[in-house]
C-alpha cells in the first residue's frame, strides 16, 4: 500500500499540484506571520538593549501608574540634589541626569522632518552612558548651537555649518548645525530623530523645570550586579524618588511595544486561518473528484484484497504527500511574506520604515507550518478517504464515475442551520448589549454554514439563471458550458465555495465598516463642538500652553479651551477624565447637569450618565483611589451629567477642576485646543489662527470638515488594510477554481475528443470552459456577496443600539458591484490554463481515453 501511495502521488501529481498550492498559500501566511512578529521582537529587543547600554540602574520619581497605550504623560522631574547624593553611593562609577523634550527639526519649506518621536536632549558625550555617537563636525557647545541625528539630517538636507530651524514646545528657534551623529547601534537607529543642545541650553529649552531631570542614568563599578547596586542607590533616595534596574527600565519600555505586538499576531493569524480555511475546501474538493474518477482503480483493490482501513490509509496517504510538500515549501515563501507584510505595515503607517533587521525563522513558525498544512490536508481528505474505502468491489465492473449522490441530506442539514441561524439572530436582535453580539454572531456563522451545505440544492435556479445570458448570446458553446456547470451541483458548489467565504467576508466587512464611517460621519455633523481645534501632528506631539493663549488672543475668537487629559486610579482601575474648568467643559460639550453640582474642587468630580450607571454611582459617592504621583485620596461624585456619545462622540465621561489636579500632575499635556470663534469671524478666522499658530509647526489647525475626513480616512485605511489581507483569501479561492477545472477537463478527456469529432473547434472549447468558468465564479460570488451583506446588516442592526452606535446603516453597492465583476474576471483567468489544455487535446488519443 506504501508503494501505491507513493505511485498515486506520482500519477496524479499534475492534479494534486494546485492544492498544494492550496496549501503552500495557507502555510506561507501563518509562517509569515510568525517569521514577521519575531523578526521584529527581536529587533525591538536589541534596540531597547541597545538603548539601555551601559545603564545599570535609573533613579526616577514614583509613578502610580504607567501610562497608557500611545497616552502623553509628562514624567514629574527629579530634584538636581538627587544626583549629587546618587554619585557619592558606593558601587557608582558615574551617575549622569538626564535632559529630554520635545525638538523636531524643521526644513527650508516650513515642514517638520524626521520620525516619532522626535526628541531633544542635553548632549553627553560619555560612551558608557549616551547613545549618540558623534560622526562629523563637532559637539555643541554654545547656546545656539545643535547637533542632529544623520538620518534627519539627510531628510532636511542640512549639512554642518547650516542654519537650522528647530520646533520647540515653546515655538521656534533658529540654531547653527555643529555636528552630526549616529544614535546607537541598532535596527531602531534610523527610526529615532534626536536633536542635541548644550547641557544649559537643554535645561532652559526642554525643561520645564530648569535646574531638575527627567531621570538619572547610573553606570556601576566593574563586577556590581545590578540588583545590588539598585538597593546601594535607593537607600541614598529621598521619599517620592525610586530606583529601578536597567533592565527593568529596558523591560518596561518594550512591554507596550510588544503589547501592540501580540495584537498584530493575533490580527494576521485571524486573516491566515481565513486563507488555510478556504484552502481546505480546495483540498476536499481535490481528493472527492479523484475518488470520484477512481471508482474502479479504488473498486479493483478492494477486489484484490485491499480492506477498508488500507484504501482509507491509501488516499490520506496521498493527502500527507501534499501536506508535507506544501508545507515545506509553504515555510519557505513564509520568508517572502514576512517582508511584504513589513511593506504592508510600512504603507498603513504613512512610509515609516519598521526597524526590520535580519528574519529570524523561530521554531513556533517551523511547528505550525508543518501542524497546519498537514492537519489541514488530512482533516480535508478524510471524508472523501472515507468514501473510496466503501466503495464495494462489483463496482470494478461498471464503467466511468460513481452516480452523483442525492442531495436530499444537504437540503435537510443546510434547512435546520439556517433554521437555527435565523432563532439565534432574531434573539440578538431582541437583547442588547454583549449578549446580543454573542448570539447574532454565532446566528451569523451559523447562517453561513447553512448557506454553505445548501449551495447545491439552492444552485440549480440560480446558475441556470446566470448561464442564461451566455446560453443567449454565446451559441452551443455557451450552453455547453452552462450544462457543464449544472450537470453536478455538488462539485460546482464545492469549486464555488471557496470563493463564497471570501467574498462574503469581504462584502460582511464593507457594509460593517461603511456603516461605521457613516455613522461616525452623521455623530461628528451632530456632535463637533468646536469651529476649530489644535492638535499636534501626532499623538505623542505636546500642544504647548502658549498656544492656547495665543488662538485666544485672535480676533474673532470666542473661546479657545485647552482640553487636558487627567488619569486617576479609582476602585483598582485606571481612568481618564478631561480636566478643566467644569462649568466651562460642560457647557462647551452641551453636557446638561442631571444631579448635582458642577462646581467642583479638590478632590471631586463630575462623571457621565454612562459611566455612573456602570459602576454604580450616585452623588455623593466616594471612591478610594490616587493621583498619578501616588497620592491616596478619597475622592467624592459631586454631579452626574448627559452623556451622549452619539450626539458628542468628543465630550468627556469624567471632569475634574484643572486648578486641584495641577497640584498633583502640574505637567499633564494638553491634547487638544478646541476653538470656537463669533459668527462674525467665522469666515476671516482661520487665516489669523494659521498665523497666530505660526511659531508652533509641531501644530496643526483642523476645521469641522478636516476633522470629518481625517476620521473617514482612519476608518478607510482599516477597511483597506483588511480588504488587502482577505484578499489572500480571494486568490486562494481562485486556485480551486482552476484546479476544478484542470480535474474536469481530465474527466471530460473522451467527451472532449467525442465533440472536436463532431466539429467542434479548438475557440471553441475555450469558449465553453471559459463560459462554465464565469458561471461557478458568478456563483460564488452571488452566494457570497448576497450573505455577507446579511450578515453585515445583522451586525450592523445589534450594534446600533445605545449611545455611540453604529446607528447608519450604508451598503457599498459600488465596492460589491466591483466584487461581482471580479469574480468574473477571476473565472476568465482562471480557465486560461484548463482551456488551453482542452483544446490542444489529440483528438484520437482523447477518444480512446476510457
Amino acid at each position: 500500500m506504501s508503494k501505491l501511495v507513493l505511485r498515486g502521488l506520482v500519477a496524479h501529481r499534475a492534479r494534486l499540484l494546485l492544492s498544494t498550492v492550496a496549501v503552500v498559500a495557507g502555510v506561507a501566511f501563518v509562517a509569515g506571520t510568525l517569521i514577521f512578529s519575531a523578526t521584529l521582537d527581536r529587533s525591538f529587543d536589541r534596540a531597547f538593549d541597545d538603548l539601555g547600554r551601559g545603564t545599570d540602574v535609573v533613579v526616577r520619581t514614583d509613578r502610580a501608574f504607567e501610562p497608557g497605550l500611545g497616552e502623553r504623560a509628562a514624567e514629574r522631574p527629579v530634584p538636581a540634589p538627587v544626583l549629587a547624593a546618587v554619585q557619592k553611593v558606593d558601587g557608582v562609577e558615574k551617575a549622569h541626569g538626564v535632559v529630554t523634550g520635545f525638538a523636531a527639526v524643521v526644513d527650508r519649506q516650513g515642514k517638520i522632518v524626521g520620525a516619532e518621536p522626535q526628541q531633544g536632549v542635553a548632549w553627553d558625550g560619555d560612551p558608557d552612558l549616551s547613545l549618540p555617537r558623534l560622526t562629523s563636525g563637532a559637539p555643541p557647545a554654545a547656546p545656539d548651537e545643535i547637533a542632529v541625528d544623520v538620518t534627519t539630517a539627510a531628510e532636511a538636507g542640512y549639512r554642518v555649518g547650516d542654519r537650522v530651524t528647530v520646533a520647540l514646545t515653546s515655538g521656534t528657534r533658529a540654531f547653527r548645525l555643529t555636528g552630526l551623529f549616529e544614535v546607537g547601534d541598532s535596527a531602531l537607529s534610523d527610526q529615532l530623530s534626536m536633536t542635541a543642545f548644550a547641557p544649559g541650553t537643554a535645561q532652559r529649552l526642554l525643561s520645564d523645570h530648569p535646574g531638575t531631570y527627567a531621570r538619572i542614568v547610573v553606570h556601576g563599578d566593574d563586577g556590581v550586579p545590578q540588583e545590588r547596586l539598585r538597593d546601594a542607590v535607593a537607600a541614598a533616595l529621598p521619599p517620592g524618588v525610586e530606583a529601578i534596574t536597567g533592565r527593568e527600565a529596558i523591560d518596561e519600555q518594550a512591554a507596550s511595544f510588544k503589547d501592540v505586538l501580540t495584537i498584530l499576531r493575533t490580527f494576521l493569524l485571524v486573516f491566515a486561518v481565513i486563507a488555510v480555511f478556504v484552502g481546505s475546501f480546495i483540498i476536499f474538493n481535490t481528493f472527492a473528484m479523484l475518488v470520484s474518477g477512481r471508482v474502479r482503480e479504488l473498486a479493483l483493490l478492494r477486489a484484490v484484497g485491499a480492506s477498508r482501513g488500507q484504501v482509507t490509509r491509501s488516499v490520506l496517504g496521498e493527502a500527507a504527500g501534499v501536506g508535507l510538500a506544501g508545507s515545506t515549501l509553504g515555510l519557505a515563501a513564509g520568508a517572502g511574506v514576512a517582508a511584504g507584510l513589513a511593506r504592508l505595515m510600512t504603507a498603513v503607517a504613512g512610509g515609516e520604515e519598521l526597524p526590520f533587521g535580519t528574519l529570524a525563522v523561530p521554531a513556533s513558525a517551523v511547528v505550525a507550518s508543518y501542524g497546519v498544512g498537514m492537519l489541514v490536508t488530512l482533516a480535508a481528505a478524510f471524508v472523501p478517504a472515507r468514501r473510496a474505502s466503501r466503495i464495494p468491489p462489483i463496482a470494478a465492473l461498471r464503467e466511468g464515475k460513481a452516480e452523483p449522490r442525492p442531495l436530499r441530506g444537504r437540503a435537510v442539514y443546510g434547512t435546520e442551520a439556517l433554521a437555527v441561524g435565523g432563532a439565534l439572530i432574531a434573539a440578538g436582535l431582541a437583547t442588547d448589549g454583549s449578549t446580543a453580539l454573542t448570539l447574532a454572531g454565532t446566528g451569523a456563522m451559523a447562517l453561513f454554514v447553512g448557506v454553505v451545505v445548501v449551495s447545491p440544492v439552492a444552485g440549480r435556479p440560480v446558475i441556470r439563471a446566470l448561464s442564461w445570458p451566455f446560453a443567449r448570446f454565446g451559441g452551443n458553446p455557451g450552453r455547453m458550458g452552462g450544462r457543464n456547470a449544472l450537470r453536478d451541483p455538488r462539485q460546482t458548489a464545492a469549486t464555488a465555495s471557496a470563493l463564497t467565504i471570501g467574498l462574503a467576508l469581504i462584502a460582511t466587512v464593507s457594509v460593517v465598516v461603511q456603516s461605521m464611517a457613516s455613522s461616525v460621519d452623521r455623530q461628528l455633523d451632530a456632535g463637533l463642538t468646536a469651529d476649530y481645534q489644535v492638535t499636534g501632528r501626532s499623538q505623542i506631539t505636546p500642544v504647548a500652553a502658549e498656544a492656547a493663549g495665543a488662538v485666544a488672543g485672535v480676533d474673532g475668537v470666542r473661546s479657545a479651551i485647552p482640553i487636558r487629559t487627567a488619569r486617576l486610579e479609582l476602585d483598582g482601575s485606571v481612568r481618564t477624565a478631561a480636566a478643566g474648568e467644569p462649568g466651562e467643559l460642560l457647557g462647551h460639550f452641551r453636557l446638561p447637569l442631571q444631579q448635582g453640582t458642577p462646581s467642583v474642587r479638590g478632590d471631586t468630580l463630575l462623571v457621565g450618565r454612562g459611566v455612573a450607571a456602570a459602576q454604580g454611582w450616585t452623588v455623593g459617592t466616594t471612591i478610594d483611589g490616587r493621583y498619578q504621583d501616588g497620592t491616596r485620596r478619597t475622592f467624592r461624585i459631586a454631579g452626574i451629567y448627559a452623556d451622549r456619545p452619539s450626539v458628542t462622540p468628543s465630550a468627556p465621561s469624567m471632569i475634574i477642576d484643572w486648578a486641584s489636579y495641577r497640584k498633583r500632575d502640574p505637567d499633564a499635556p494638553i491634547d487638544r485646543i478646541e476653538v470656537n470663534v463669533t459668527p462674525a469671524g467665522a469666515g476671516a478666522g482661520r487665516a489669523a489662527l494659521e498665523a497666530a499658530l505660526g511659531p508652533w509647526p509641531n501644530l496643526e489647525l483642523k476645521d469641522r470638515a478636516q476633522v470629518k475626513d481625517e476620521a473617514a480616512g482612519d476608518i478607510g485605511m482599516f477597511l483597506n488594510l483588511i480588504l488587502g489581507l482577505l484578499v489572500l483569501s480571494v486568490l486562494v479561492a481562485a486556485l480551486g477554481i482552476v484546479n476544478t477545472l484542470a480535474l474536469a477537463v481530465t474527466e471530460r478527456t473522451r467527451e472532449i475528443g467525442l465533440l472536436r469529432a463532431v466539429g467542434m473547434q479548438r475557440r471553441q472549447v475555450r469558449r465553453m470552459i471559459r463560459y462554465e468558468a464565469v458561471v461557478v465564479s458568478l456563483f460564488g460570488a452571488a452566494a457570497g456577496v448576497g450573505t455577507g451583506v446579511v450578515l453585515g446588516i445583522v451586525l450592523q442592526r445589534v450594534m446600533a443600539d445605545g449611545d455611540g452606535g453604529m446607528e447608519v446603516l450604508a451598503i457599498p453597492y459600488g465596492r460589491l458591484a466591483v466584487c461581482v465583476a471580479a469574480a468574473a474576471v477571476i473565472g476568465v483567468v482562471a480557465a486560461v490554463w484548463p482551456a488551453r489544455r482542452a483544446a490542444r487535446m489529440n483528438v484520437l488519443e482523447a477518444i480512446a481515453t476510457e
